[in-house]
């Protein structure tokens, strides 16, 4: 009778430290989970941070082209003076070569 009341003690504990082992580490992934999702915020933010900076960067000239196109267009260069040439004046002729026979 003793050993039967020794063993079902032994199983009980055994069953608990088992029970307590399986909650610990639940714990463990719970812990790890939530310190993952806390990074994943942080990442977010900083995603977030870095993205409106550079939108705002890149606002400058968006902004001027909207405000005067003129200071971002390039200057166009300035067509050079025609001299004044008679446009119906005559194209000279040029005459074909001769053509070279081979005998």
């Amino acid at each position: 009778m003793f050993f039967r009341f020794g063993t079902a003690l032994a199983l009980a504990v055994l069953i608990s430290l088992a029970g307590t082992a399986l909650e610990k580490r639940s714990l463990e992934l719970k812990r790890a989970v939530s310190q993952q999702q806390y990074q994943l915020e942080i990442l977010e933010e900083r995603y977030v941070t870095q993205r409106t900076l550079a939108q705002r960067q890149g606002a400058p000239s968006r902004l001027i082209d909207q405000l005067d196109p003129e200071l971002l267009a390039p200057p166009q260069p300035e067509k050079p003076a025609q001299a004044n040439r008679k446009a119906n004046r005559p194209k000279p002729k040029i005459s074909p070569a001769p053509r070279r026979t081979s005998r």
